[in-house]
């Protein structure tokens, strides 16, 4: 679609002012929900603290004491009781008033008040006088959450002493009642014995401890937080103010622009299409745009004028030349499509073992190769080879090479042999003594064992934990030049976390504008502080160093890492058991991020308690294994147990899922992976991230 100046410099204006209001929004709002949020947690902290500092008064604190050694006798001796029906479902709030009722004899009053004693009378005085208290500061706070509770560390209860949520609410704790810490947040506040804010999603609260008392705490909040509802007002009010401002503004500018670039732009564009359409079938005559202002465009007149002096007999020779090119350039293009789709595109994985590929040909295409495959279901081939010369003749013989590696290798068993073949096949009809250098390698993925042969390439180099180094420094000759060579394969036992980077020596001789190469240490060092990326951090690398530098060779290369395996055998497994395997899981995911942590606990707690509960009716010794397998930045999980064969993937329909705690389990442990669950012989789950 053709557009004006006039109406680009309106697109041009209307995107500018979208942009700045939108980045006013953001800016404003994300300040504002700041604010909102920081002030949130500051009135839940400050209404904690407020009830803290009444516990702690002369008046409260014996009556807190007293009240805290009946409820610590009562859940010391009912403890696994009272933690059993903190999962239980209740078919009314009456029953579950009930069942808690059977443990407030010497506690609490009779509810009828009829035999009361001076001091439960006292009690009761006293209890009411911090309900009222509590009463007061959540209205004046306006808080709907408001508990006092003692924290069992050993056990990881919290125990409540007083809860002000309204009566026949499920939120409502009654006195006595045992609960899990929810939040790993509030978790690890509590194991600290620190006072502090959450704030998630809908809920926010504030946190703080009783001095003098063993592990009382009070805590105030909101369940019902909508906080984005005022962002979204005060987003609105700055949408206006900022959009009135930028029409403005675009308007003055509009109007600014019109008169001292459009109409004149308008002369030199009609000058311009004049002297174009006398260019069709017969000699353009010169034509003048008359501009007279003394601004850049009245000197693009002029230069306009000038050019139609010379662009005349440029013409004839650059449509043949550009015809030239465009039929050049349209076989390199297809040259070098051919070429990349010959070559492996995606990352093989197989368990724990990664292989990754980059090439960057000098030109249109290249005569660098590498290949990899399983010759079969533990065993995996790859190999890097550099074609002497470079463009289409090195590309041609490419192909031919990778063919015959392709074959060669399928139908020899050891490299020696193979190499063998290979060097013969290329020394027949290669007049031109074209040859290349190659490394090849196959890796049991499974012990390791890793079996290469160096056919005057470049040495690779080996990462073991912050130790890089380069091997195999005798090699044998180059391929393609000397009939009947032999061959000399070598073997090297790789361990968990190696990694090997191959390369071909267009990285290492790689030039900056002073001639300097780039060399092994700077691939050495880029590889020791390489993230996961290895070949995108090594050519950034070599692309930072060489500056403005042309590339001058292809560079390739493939980078095989080895993952590590770590295994948890669980016999008669019991839920006490999952909370040592997230931290020994945890332990081995030390550096990634709080969120991926939390939600790999979680995983780890929902699969467990599911297999625990559900898989070993029929079992007579129940076992569990968790196995960690990690490669780089990615891990996965796959848990594995000899109960009931189920698999949920195929049996259990979207609205079991959603109706039952465990599949509502099952459903988040879906959402929190990477890649879909998947489900092996009915007996074990596997999870990635």
């Amino acid at each position: 679609m053709k557009l004006s100046i006039r109406k680009k410099l309106l697109l041009l204006i209307v995107g500018l002012s979208l942009a700045l209001i939108v980045a006013s929004v953001l800016i404003s709002s994300r300040f504002y929900a700041a604010s909102v949020e920081n002030n949130m947690k500051a009135l839940c902290l400050e209404t904690a603290d407020s009830l803290t500092e009444h516990l702690e008064s002369d008046s409260m604190r014996d009556f807190l004491a007293e009240y805290l050694e009946k409820v610590r006798s009562v859940y010391e001796e009912n403890r696994e009781e009272l933690e059993a029906a903190a999962g239980r479902e209740f078919d009314t709030y009456e029953k579950r008033e009930e069942y808690y009722d059977q443990y407030y004899d010497g506690i609490f009053p009779p509810r009828q008040g009829i035999g009361m004693s001076w001091e439960m009378l006292q009690f009761k005085t006293n209890y009411e006088a911090l309900q009222e208290k509590m009463d007061i500061l959540s209205y004046a706070a306006g808080m709907d959450m408001s508990s006092i509770f003692y924290y069992d560390q050993a056990h990881d209860n919290m125990v409540y002493l007083v809860d002000r949520a309204p009566e026949g609410s499920s939120l409502y704790h009654f006195p006595i009642s045992v609960e899990k810490p929810k939040e790993a947040g509030l978790r690890d506040m509590l194991k600290q014995g620190a006072q502090g804010t959450v704030l998630e999603e809908s809920l926010c609260y504030g946190l703080t401890k009783v001095n003098g008392q063993e592990n009382i705490f009070v805590i105030f909040g909101n369940h019902h937080l909508d906080i984005q509802k005022n962002v979204r007002l005060f987003s609105l009010y700055t949408f206006g103010i900022t959009l009135g401002a930028t029409l403005v503004i675009g308007l003055v500018v509009l109007l600014f622009a019109n008169k001292l670039i459009v109409r004149n732009v308008k002369k030199l564009t009609a000058a311009s299409e004049q002297f174009t359409s006398g260019m069709k079938g017969h000699a353009p005559e010169r034509v003048s745009a008359s501009i007279d202002s003394r601004d850049e465009i009245g000197n693009l007149s002029k230069q306009f004028d000038l050019m139609q002096d010379s662009i005349l007999g440029y013409v004839e020779s650059l449509a043949e030349k550009t015809a030239q090119e465009e039929r050049m350039n349209a076989e390199l293009a297809l040259a070098a499509r051919i070429q990349s789709e010959s070559l492996p595109k995606e990352s093989l994985r197989t368990g724990s073992v990664l292989l990754d590929s980059f090439l960057k040909p000098a030109r249109e295409v290249g005569g660098d190769l590498y290949d990899y495959f399983m010759l079969d279901d533990r065993r995996l081939f790859f190999c890097l080879a550099d074609v002497s010369g470079k463009g289409i003749p090195a590309a041609l013989f490419m192909m031919r090479a990778k063919a015959l590696i392709k074959g060669g290798i399928m139908s020899r068993k050891t490299l020696d042999e193979f190499a063998f073949y290979l060097n013969n096949e290329l020394c027949a009809g290669n007049e031109e003594n074209v040859f290349i250098t190659a490394f090849f390698g196959i890796l049991d993925t499974v012990s390791g064992q890793f079996s290469y042969l160096r056919a005057g390439h470049e040495q690779p180099f080996l990462k073991r934990g912050t130790e890089v180094r380069q091997f195999s420094e005798e090699s044998n000759y180059v391929l393609g030049l000397f009939e009947d060579s032999e061959f000399a394969a070598d073997e090297l036992q790789l361990e968990p976390g190696d990694t090997i980077l191959m390369f071909t020596d267009g990285l290492n001789e790689g030039i900056n504008e002073q001639k300097e190469e780039f060399g092994y240490e700077r691939i050495a060092k880029t590889l020791r502080d390489a993230g996961s990326d290895i070949c995108g951090d090594e050519y950034n690398a070599l692309v930072d160093f060489c500056g403005a530098e042309e590339q001058f060779d292809d560079v390739t290369m493939l980078a095989l890492s080895l993952g590590k395996t770590r295994r948890f055998e669980l016999d008669d497994p019991t839920y006490d058991d999952i909370p040592a395997v997230t931290d020994e899981v945890l332990a081995e995911l030390s550096d990634v991020s709080e969120d991926q942590a939390s939600k790999v606990g979680l995983m780890i707690d929902e699969i467990m308690n599911n297999e625990i509960s559900y898989a070993f009716e029929e079992a007579a010794h129940p076992h569990i294994s968790v196995i960690l397998e990690r490669s780089r930045d990615d891990f996965s999980l796959t848990f594995e147990d000899n109960g009931i064969a189920f698999d949920p993937l195929r049996e259990v329909t979207a609205e079991m899922l959603d109706q039952s705690e465990g599949g509502f389990g099952l459903s988040l442990v879906k959402a929190f992976s990477d890649i879909p669950t998947s489900c092996a012989d009915d007996q074990g789950f596997i999870f990635a991230d």
